[in-house]
Protein backbone atom coordinates (compact mmCIF):
# COMPACT_ATOMS: atom_id res chain seq x y z
CA UNK A 1 0.00 0.00 0.00
CA UNK A 2 2.67 2.34 1.06
CA UNK A 3 4.22 1.95 -2.80
CA UNK A 4 0.86 3.16 -4.15
CA UNK A 5 0.87 6.34 -2.49
CA UNK A 6 4.36 6.85 -3.17
CA UNK A 7 3.48 6.67 -7.46
CA UNK A 8 0.57 8.93 -6.18
CA UNK A 9 2.43 11.21 -4.32
CA UNK A 10 5.56 11.38 -6.80
CA UNK A 11 2.99 12.41 -9.67
CA UNK A 12 1.46 15.18 -8.02
CA UNK A 13 4.36 16.25 -5.65
CA UNK A 14 4.69 19.03 -8.27
CA UNK A 15 2.76 20.73 -10.64
CA UNK A 16 2.64 20.21 -14.40
CA UNK A 17 5.39 21.59 -16.66
CA UNK A 18 4.26 24.69 -18.31
CA UNK A 19 4.79 22.89 -22.07
CA UNK A 20 2.41 19.94 -20.25
CA UNK A 21 -0.54 22.47 -19.41
CA UNK A 22 -0.16 24.32 -23.06
CA UNK A 23 -0.58 21.58 -24.95
CA UNK A 24 -3.92 20.16 -23.01
CA UNK A 25 -5.22 23.94 -23.23
CA UNK A 26 -3.97 23.61 -26.91
CA UNK A 27 -5.90 20.08 -27.58
CA UNK A 28 -9.20 21.58 -25.90
CA UNK A 29 -8.66 24.19 -28.19
CA UNK A 30 -8.31 22.44 -31.30
CA UNK A 31 -11.66 19.89 -29.99
CA UNK A 32 -14.03 23.48 -29.91
CA UNK A 33 -12.94 24.55 -33.44
CA UNK A 34 -13.26 20.87 -34.00
CA UNK A 35 -16.60 20.82 -33.30
CA UNK A 36 -17.47 23.83 -34.13
CA UNK A 37 -16.22 22.90 -37.97
CA UNK A 38 -18.22 20.25 -38.01
CA UNK A 39 -21.76 21.96 -36.95
CA UNK A 40 -20.66 24.80 -39.44
CA UNK A 41 -20.19 21.83 -42.27
CA UNK A 42 -23.82 20.77 -41.94
CA UNK A 43 -24.53 24.29 -42.44
CA UNK A 44 -23.58 24.48 -45.69
CA UNK A 45 -25.97 22.06 -47.30
CA UNK A 46 -29.04 23.19 -44.64
CA UNK A 47 -28.98 27.00 -45.89
CA UNK A 48 -29.19 25.85 -49.52
CA UNK A 49 -32.22 23.85 -48.80
CA UNK A 50 -34.03 26.06 -46.37
CA UNK A 51 -33.65 29.05 -49.25
CA UNK A 52 -34.59 26.76 -52.31
CA UNK A 53 -36.57 24.15 -50.73
CA UNK A 54 -37.81 25.42 -47.61
CA UNK A 55 -41.12 23.27 -47.98
CA UNK A 56 -39.76 19.94 -47.28
CA UNK A 57 -39.10 21.44 -43.68
CA UNK A 58 -41.74 21.56 -40.98
CA UNK A 59 -42.59 24.96 -40.32
CA UNK A 60 -40.72 25.18 -36.77
CA UNK A 61 -37.57 23.64 -38.31
CA UNK A 62 -37.41 26.14 -40.86
CA UNK A 63 -37.68 28.88 -38.16
CA UNK A 64 -34.94 27.13 -36.04
CA UNK A 65 -32.91 26.47 -39.45
CA UNK A 66 -32.98 30.14 -41.01
CA UNK A 67 -32.17 31.56 -36.97
CA UNK A 68 -28.95 29.42 -37.36
CA UNK A 69 -28.28 30.59 -40.79
CA UNK A 70 -28.45 34.14 -39.60
CA UNK A 71 -26.25 33.57 -36.88
CA UNK A 72 -23.70 31.59 -38.88
CA UNK A 73 -23.21 34.35 -41.32
CA UNK A 74 -22.01 36.58 -38.04
CA UNK A 75 -19.12 35.10 -36.57
CA UNK A 76 -17.65 37.18 -33.61
CA UNK A 77 -13.97 36.69 -34.16
CA UNK A 78 -11.47 35.49 -36.74
CA UNK A 79 -11.26 32.05 -34.98
CA UNK A 80 -14.59 31.74 -36.76
CA UNK A 81 -14.07 32.83 -39.65
CA UNK A 82 -11.11 30.26 -39.74
CA UNK A 83 -13.87 27.98 -38.84
CA UNK A 84 -16.45 28.42 -41.72
CA UNK A 85 -13.33 28.40 -44.28
CA UNK A 86 -12.08 25.53 -43.01
CA UNK A 87 -15.78 23.73 -43.47
CA UNK A 88 -16.44 25.01 -46.73
CA UNK A 89 -13.09 23.37 -47.79
CA UNK A 90 -13.16 20.25 -45.90
CA UNK A 91 -16.80 19.46 -45.96
CA UNK A 92 -17.26 17.44 -49.74
CA UNK A 93 -14.20 15.13 -48.70
CA UNK A 94 -14.84 14.65 -45.20
CA UNK A 95 -18.81 13.88 -46.25
CA UNK A 96 -17.54 11.34 -48.31
CA UNK A 97 -15.04 9.76 -46.48
CA UNK A 98 -17.12 9.88 -43.65
CA UNK A 99 -20.19 7.68 -45.60
CA UNK A 100 -17.63 4.85 -47.41
CA UNK A 101 -16.49 4.56 -42.84
CA UNK A 102 -20.03 4.39 -42.02
CA UNK A 103 -20.91 1.96 -44.45
CA UNK A 104 -18.02 -0.13 -44.43
CA UNK A 105 -18.41 -0.35 -40.20
CA UNK A 106 -22.88 -1.02 -40.64
CA UNK A 107 -23.56 -1.63 -44.21
CA UNK A 108 -23.75 -5.99 -43.88
CA UNK A 109 -25.40 -5.97 -40.81
CA UNK A 110 -27.93 -3.00 -42.12
CA UNK A 111 -28.64 -4.93 -45.31
CA UNK A 112 -28.80 -8.17 -43.23
CA UNK A 113 -31.75 -6.88 -41.02
CA UNK A 114 -33.36 -4.36 -43.52
CA UNK A 115 -33.01 -5.15 -46.76
CA UNK A 116 -30.65 -1.93 -47.45
CA UNK A 117 -28.07 -2.75 -49.98
CA UNK A 118 -24.55 -1.09 -48.99
CA UNK A 119 -24.53 0.97 -52.28
CA UNK A 120 -28.44 2.35 -51.11
CA UNK A 121 -26.96 3.56 -47.05
CA UNK A 122 -23.83 4.97 -49.64
CA UNK A 123 -26.48 6.97 -51.49
CA UNK A 124 -28.71 7.35 -48.79
CA UNK A 125 -25.61 9.52 -46.22
CA UNK A 126 -24.74 11.78 -49.32
CA UNK A 127 -28.01 12.81 -49.82
CA UNK A 128 -29.05 13.43 -46.66
CA UNK A 129 -25.79 15.76 -46.24
CA UNK A 130 -26.77 17.28 -48.95
CA UNK A 131 -30.02 17.81 -48.32
CA UNK A 132 -31.01 17.92 -44.52
CA UNK A 133 -27.57 19.07 -43.23
CA UNK A 134 -27.82 15.49 -41.38
CA UNK A 135 -23.87 13.96 -41.76
CA UNK A 136 -23.54 10.41 -41.73
CA UNK A 137 -23.17 9.00 -38.29
CA UNK A 138 -26.95 10.45 -38.18
CA UNK A 139 -28.37 8.36 -40.87
CA UNK A 140 -27.26 5.60 -38.65
CA UNK A 141 -27.84 6.91 -35.09
CA UNK A 142 -31.59 8.28 -36.42
CA UNK A 143 -32.09 4.48 -38.24
CA UNK A 144 -32.76 6.48 -41.22
CA UNK A 145 -31.87 2.77 -43.05
CA UNK A 146 -35.48 1.57 -41.88
CA UNK A 147 -38.05 2.17 -44.78
CA UNK A 148 -39.72 5.06 -45.34
CA UNK A 149 -37.91 6.56 -42.23
CA UNK A 150 -35.69 8.64 -44.83
CA UNK A 151 -38.33 11.00 -45.16
CA UNK A 152 -38.37 12.41 -41.49
CA UNK A 153 -34.86 13.54 -41.90
CA UNK A 154 -35.72 17.18 -42.22
CA UNK A 155 -37.52 17.39 -39.16
CA UNK A 156 -34.47 16.11 -37.37
CA UNK A 157 -32.72 19.27 -35.03
CA UNK A 158 -28.88 19.14 -35.40
CA UNK A 159 -26.47 20.60 -32.50
CA UNK A 160 -25.26 23.35 -35.21
CA UNK A 161 -28.74 24.56 -34.95
CA UNK A 162 -29.52 24.39 -31.05
CA UNK A 163 -26.14 24.86 -29.36
CA UNK A 164 -24.81 26.93 -31.87
CA UNK A 165 -28.14 28.73 -33.06
CA UNK A 166 -30.98 28.49 -31.45
CA UNK A 167 -29.84 28.34 -27.91
CA UNK A 168 -27.00 30.85 -28.19
CA UNK A 169 -29.55 33.74 -29.90
CA UNK A 170 -32.37 32.85 -27.36
CA UNK A 171 -29.90 33.46 -24.58
CA UNK A 172 -28.21 36.77 -26.40
CA UNK A 173 -32.34 37.71 -26.38
CA UNK A 174 -32.70 37.04 -22.77
CA UNK A 175 -29.57 38.11 -21.04
CA UNK A 176 -29.27 34.68 -19.85
CA UNK A 177 -27.16 34.63 -17.13
CA UNK A 178 -27.43 32.08 -14.04
CA UNK A 179 -24.78 29.95 -13.61
CA UNK A 180 -25.49 26.86 -15.81
CA UNK A 181 -21.70 26.33 -17.04
CA UNK A 182 -19.74 26.73 -13.99
CA UNK A 183 -20.80 23.31 -11.55
CA UNK A 184 -19.42 25.28 -9.09
CA UNK A 185 -21.82 28.27 -9.03
CA UNK A 186 -24.71 26.43 -10.31
CA UNK A 187 -24.52 24.06 -6.75
CA UNK A 188 -24.32 27.54 -4.72
CA UNK A 189 -27.10 28.97 -6.67
CA UNK A 190 -29.70 26.20 -6.09
CA UNK A 191 -28.49 25.94 -2.49
CA UNK A 192 -29.41 29.30 -2.01
CA UNK A 193 -32.76 29.04 -3.66
CA UNK A 194 -33.28 25.50 -1.75
CA UNK A 195 -33.30 23.64 -5.07
CA UNK A 196 -32.03 20.16 -3.62
CA UNK A 197 -28.48 19.46 -5.63
CA UNK A 198 -25.78 18.20 -4.77
CA UNK A 199 -23.25 20.04 -2.80
CA UNK A 200 -19.55 20.99 -3.15
CA UNK A 201 -16.94 19.71 -0.78
CA UNK A 202 -14.31 21.97 -2.08
CA UNK A 203 -12.93 23.13 -4.75
CA UNK A 204 -9.45 23.99 -6.98
CA UNK A 205 -8.40 26.47 -9.34
CA UNK A 206 -4.86 26.82 -9.80
CA UNK A 207 -3.25 25.10 -7.20
CA UNK A 208 -5.37 27.08 -5.03
CA UNK A 209 -7.89 24.83 -2.06
CA UNK A 210 -11.76 26.53 -1.80
CA UNK A 211 -13.32 25.27 1.15
CA UNK A 212 -17.36 25.24 1.01
CA UNK A 213 -17.49 26.53 4.33
CA UNK A 214 -15.02 27.47 7.19
CA UNK A 215 -15.63 24.73 9.27
CA UNK A 216 -15.27 21.89 6.33
CA UNK A 217 -11.25 21.77 6.05
CA UNK A 218 -11.36 18.22 5.50
CA UNK A 219 -12.33 15.78 3.14
CA UNK A 220 -14.97 13.23 4.44
CA UNK A 221 -13.94 9.79 5.08
CA UNK A 222 -16.81 8.95 2.07
CA UNK A 223 -16.56 8.06 -1.28
CA UNK A 224 -16.03 10.97 -3.20
CA UNK A 225 -16.71 12.46 -6.69
CA UNK A 226 -14.15 15.08 -8.46
CA UNK A 227 -14.71 16.74 -11.82
CA UNK A 228 -13.89 19.81 -13.68
CA UNK A 229 -15.98 23.29 -12.52
CA UNK A 230 -16.48 23.62 -16.62
CA UNK A 231 -16.43 20.59 -17.76
CA UNK A 232 -18.83 18.79 -20.24
CA UNK A 233 -20.02 15.11 -21.30
CA UNK A 234 -17.74 13.67 -18.09
CA UNK A 235 -14.42 14.70 -19.45
CA UNK A 236 -11.86 14.45 -16.80
CA UNK A 237 -14.20 13.01 -14.22
CA UNK A 238 -12.89 10.67 -11.41
CA UNK A 239 -14.07 8.40 -8.93
CA UNK A 240 -12.47 7.84 -5.73
CA UNK A 241 -13.38 5.27 -3.00
CA UNK A 242 -12.63 5.18 0.64
CA UNK A 243 -10.95 2.51 1.58
CA UNK A 244 -10.67 3.07 5.01
CA UNK A 245 -7.71 4.20 7.07
CA UNK A 246 -8.06 7.75 5.64
CA UNK A 247 -7.31 6.26 2.40
CA UNK A 248 -8.73 6.30 -1.45
CA UNK A 249 -9.00 4.44 -4.17
CA UNK A 250 -8.89 5.13 -7.84
CA UNK A 251 -9.30 2.89 -10.69
CA UNK A 252 -6.90 4.66 -12.60
CA UNK A 253 -4.30 6.62 -10.22
CA UNK A 254 -4.39 3.75 -7.30
CA UNK A 255 -4.05 4.73 -3.83
CA UNK A 256 -3.99 8.37 -2.17
CA UNK A 257 -4.14 9.47 1.47
CA UNK A 258 -6.47 12.64 1.74
CA UNK A 259 -3.55 14.85 1.51
CA UNK A 260 -2.13 13.05 -2.01
CA UNK A 261 -6.24 13.48 -3.48
CA UNK A 262 -5.62 16.88 -2.90
CA UNK A 263 -2.33 17.14 -3.90
CA UNK A 264 -3.43 15.54 -7.13
CA UNK A 265 -6.65 17.90 -7.54
CA UNK A 266 -4.18 20.74 -6.91
CA UNK A 267 -2.10 19.34 -10.21
CA UNK A 268 -5.03 18.83 -12.38
CA UNK A 269 -6.15 22.50 -11.90
CA UNK A 270 -3.68 23.98 -13.32
CA UNK A 271 -5.21 23.56 -16.57
CA UNK A 272 -8.55 23.53 -15.24
CA UNK A 273 -10.37 24.41 -12.02
CA UNK A 274 -12.11 21.00 -10.28
CA UNK A 275 -14.34 20.45 -7.64
CA UNK A 276 -15.09 17.61 -5.40
CA UNK A 277 -18.58 16.16 -4.21
CA UNK A 278 -19.87 13.25 -2.23
CA UNK A 279 -20.47 10.58 -4.16
CA UNK A 280 -23.89 10.15 -5.02
CA UNK A 281 -25.70 6.54 -4.85
CA UNK A 282 -28.29 5.08 -6.68
CA UNK A 283 -31.93 4.82 -4.89
CA UNK A 284 -32.01 0.99 -3.74
CA UNK A 285 -34.77 0.65 -6.22
CA UNK A 286 -32.59 1.06 -9.25
CA UNK A 287 -29.09 -0.46 -7.74
CA UNK A 288 -29.22 -3.05 -10.60
CA UNK A 289 -29.63 -0.77 -13.31
CA UNK A 290 -25.91 0.34 -12.90
CA UNK A 291 -22.22 -1.43 -13.15
CA UNK A 292 -21.73 0.56 -10.37
CA UNK A 293 -21.60 4.13 -11.56
CA UNK A 294 -24.45 6.71 -10.49
CA UNK A 295 -27.15 6.68 -13.10
CA UNK A 296 -28.85 9.88 -14.28
CA UNK A 297 -32.34 10.88 -15.63
CA UNK A 298 -31.43 13.95 -18.24
CA UNK A 299 -34.44 15.21 -18.70
CA UNK A 300 -35.23 18.30 -21.08
CA UNK A 301 -37.24 21.47 -19.94
CA UNK A 302 -38.34 24.54 -22.09
CA UNK A 303 -40.29 27.73 -21.19
CA UNK A 304 -44.16 27.65 -22.62
CA UNK A 305 -45.54 30.07 -24.82
CA UNK A 306 -46.95 31.70 -21.25
CA UNK A 307 -43.17 31.64 -19.40
CA UNK A 308 -43.73 28.59 -17.50
CA UNK A 309 -41.45 25.45 -17.48
CA UNK A 310 -42.75 22.57 -19.71
CA UNK A 311 -41.28 19.15 -19.69
CA UNK A 312 -40.29 17.98 -22.98
CA UNK A 313 -38.26 14.49 -22.38
CA UNK A 314 -36.06 12.77 -20.48
CA UNK A 315 -33.94 9.78 -20.79
CA UNK A 316 -32.72 7.29 -18.22
CA UNK A 317 -28.92 6.90 -18.45
CA UNK A 318 -27.26 3.69 -17.45
CA UNK A 319 -22.91 3.03 -17.64
CA UNK A 320 -22.00 -0.24 -18.42
CA UNK A 321 -19.09 -2.41 -19.02
CA UNK A 322 -15.43 -1.11 -17.53
CA UNK A 323 -16.42 2.99 -17.43
CA UNK A 324 -17.98 2.65 -13.55
CA UNK A 325 -17.14 6.72 -13.35
CA UNK A 326 -19.83 8.38 -15.57
CA UNK A 327 -22.86 7.50 -17.65
CA UNK A 328 -22.80 9.66 -20.56
CA UNK A 329 -23.48 8.34 -23.80
CA UNK A 330 -20.79 9.69 -25.52
CA UNK A 331 -18.60 7.58 -23.02
CA UNK A 332 -20.60 4.27 -24.03
CA UNK A 333 -23.50 4.40 -21.88
CA UNK A 334 -26.79 3.19 -22.64
CA UNK A 335 -30.37 4.86 -22.54
CA UNK A 336 -33.79 4.43 -22.27
CA UNK A 337 -36.56 6.69 -22.88
CA UNK A 338 -39.03 7.55 -19.85
CA UNK A 339 -42.68 8.32 -19.73
CA UNK A 340 -43.35 11.73 -18.86
CA UNK A 341 -46.42 11.20 -17.27
CA UNK A 342 -45.58 7.86 -15.14
CA UNK A 343 -42.01 7.41 -15.54
CA UNK A 344 -41.88 4.25 -17.16
CA UNK A 345 -38.93 3.18 -19.02
CA UNK A 346 -38.82 1.73 -22.54
CA UNK A 347 -36.09 0.08 -24.56
CA UNK A 348 -32.36 0.91 -23.99
CA UNK A 349 -30.50 2.25 -26.77
CA UNK A 350 -26.56 2.56 -27.54
CA UNK A 351 -25.30 5.37 -29.09
CA UNK A 352 -26.51 4.19 -32.51
CA UNK A 353 -23.29 4.89 -35.03
CA UNK A 354 -23.12 0.69 -34.49
CA UNK A 355 -25.55 -0.65 -36.19
CA UNK A 356 -24.87 -4.30 -34.77
CA UNK A 357 -26.05 -3.37 -31.77
CA UNK A 358 -29.95 -3.85 -31.32
CA UNK A 359 -32.41 -1.86 -28.74
CA UNK A 360 -32.53 -4.04 -25.53
CA UNK A 361 -34.92 -4.85 -23.09
CA UNK A 362 -32.20 -5.50 -19.94
CA UNK A 363 -29.02 -4.36 -18.74
CA UNK A 364 -26.54 -5.68 -20.47
CA UNK A 365 -24.04 -6.44 -16.81
CA UNK A 366 -26.50 -7.14 -14.03
CA UNK A 367 -29.41 -8.40 -16.44
CA UNK A 368 -32.24 -6.65 -14.72
CA UNK A 369 -35.14 -5.92 -16.78
CA UNK A 370 -35.74 -2.13 -18.05
CA UNK A 371 -38.53 -1.83 -20.81
CA UNK A 372 -41.66 -1.07 -18.82
CA UNK A 373 -39.86 -0.57 -15.43
CA UNK A 374 -41.00 2.50 -13.51
CA UNK A 375 -38.61 4.80 -11.66
CA UNK A 376 -39.12 5.28 -8.18
CA UNK A 377 -40.71 8.88 -7.12
CA UNK A 378 -40.93 9.96 -10.57
CA UNK A 379 -43.65 12.50 -9.16
CA UNK A 380 -40.94 14.02 -7.21
CA UNK A 381 -38.09 14.60 -10.17
CA UNK A 382 -40.89 15.95 -12.38
CA UNK A 383 -41.77 18.93 -9.32
CA UNK A 384 -37.92 19.30 -8.67
CA UNK A 385 -36.81 20.05 -12.19
CA UNK A 386 -39.86 22.66 -12.21
CA UNK A 387 -39.01 24.63 -9.55
CA UNK A 388 -35.13 24.59 -10.95
CA UNK A 389 -36.24 25.83 -14.33
CA UNK A 390 -38.38 28.68 -12.17
CA UNK A 391 -35.39 29.18 -10.62
CA UNK A 392 -33.42 29.36 -13.07
CA UNK A 393 -35.83 31.05 -15.57
CA UNK A 394 -33.46 33.28 -18.10
CA UNK A 395 -32.73 30.54 -19.94
CA UNK A 396 -35.58 29.16 -22.39
CA UNK A 397 -33.88 25.66 -22.59
CA UNK A 398 -32.18 23.56 -20.27
CA UNK A 399 -30.87 19.94 -19.67
CA UNK A 400 -31.09 18.65 -16.44
CA UNK A 401 -29.02 15.93 -14.97
CA UNK A 402 -31.30 14.23 -12.16
CA UNK A 403 -29.93 11.53 -9.69
CA UNK A 404 -32.61 9.41 -7.70
CA UNK A 405 -31.10 8.52 -4.18
CA UNK A 406 -32.86 6.98 -0.97
CA UNK A 407 -33.25 10.30 0.33
CA UNK A 408 -35.17 11.44 -2.98
CA UNK A 409 -34.00 13.44 -6.42
CA UNK A 410 -31.69 16.05 -6.60
CA UNK A 411 -29.89 17.86 -9.09
CA UNK A 412 -26.30 16.43 -10.29
CA UNK A 413 -25.95 19.61 -13.36
CA UNK A 414 -27.91 21.95 -14.75
CA UNK A 415 -26.79 22.24 -19.20
CA UNK A 416 -27.39 25.54 -21.15
CA UNK A 417 -26.93 23.67 -24.33
CA UNK A 418 -28.26 20.47 -24.04
CA UNK A 419 -27.27 18.05 -26.73
CA UNK A 420 -30.50 16.70 -28.13
CA UNK A 421 -29.06 14.27 -31.10
CA UNK A 422 -28.47 11.57 -28.70
CA UNK A 423 -32.01 12.39 -27.05
CA UNK A 424 -33.90 12.52 -30.20
CA UNK A 425 -32.76 8.59 -30.83
CA UNK A 426 -34.28 7.16 -27.50
CA UNK A 427 -36.80 9.07 -27.51
CA UNK A 428 -37.69 8.24 -31.29
CA UNK A 429 -38.97 11.67 -32.06
CA UNK A 430 -37.54 14.30 -34.27
CA UNK A 431 -37.64 17.58 -32.25
CA UNK A 432 -37.93 19.92 -35.24
CA UNK A 433 -41.47 18.30 -35.70
CA UNK A 434 -42.63 18.05 -31.91
CA UNK A 435 -43.32 20.17 -28.95
CA UNK A 436 -39.76 20.88 -28.24
CA UNK A 437 -38.92 22.71 -32.13
CA UNK A 438 -42.69 24.21 -31.67
CA UNK A 439 -41.49 26.32 -28.72
CA UNK A 440 -37.77 26.88 -29.95
CA UNK A 441 -39.79 28.51 -33.02
CA UNK A 442 -41.98 30.57 -30.56
CA UNK A 443 -39.13 31.99 -28.89
CA UNK A 444 -37.41 32.44 -31.32
CA UNK A 445 -39.98 34.39 -33.69
CA UNK A 446 -40.66 36.62 -30.30
CA UNK A 447 -37.15 37.23 -29.90
CA UNK A 448 -36.13 38.11 -33.39
CA UNK A 449 -36.11 42.24 -32.98
CA UNK A 450 -33.36 41.49 -30.18
CA UNK A 451 -31.16 38.75 -31.50
CA UNK A 452 -31.15 40.36 -34.57
CA UNK A 453 -29.36 43.69 -33.40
Amino acid sequence: MASAYNSVSLLTSVGPPRFEVWSRRLKQSLHRHGEAVLCRGTALALMANLILRSGRFPPAARVIGRAYLFHFWRPASAGEWLDIVAAILLWPLAVVTCSLWYTRKNGAAVAKQFGRSRMSQFGDQLRLSTTSGLLPPWYYIFELYRAGDIKRASAYLTRGETKHGAYTLLAKARGSSSPLGDKEAFARFCAERQVNSLPVLLSVHDGEQRWATRAAQALPERDLFAKPVHGRGGRGAERWDHAGNGTYTNCENGAATAAELIEHLRRLSQWQPYLVQERARNHPAMRDLTNGALNTIRMISCLDEHEQPELIGAVLRMAIGGNITVDNVHAGAIAARVNLTEGRLDQATYMGIDATRPWIDRHPDTGAQITDRTLPMWDEVSDLVRRAHSAFHDWVVIGWDVAITAEGPCLVEGNSGPDIDLIQRPLRTAFGNSRLGELLAFHLARSERIWRH
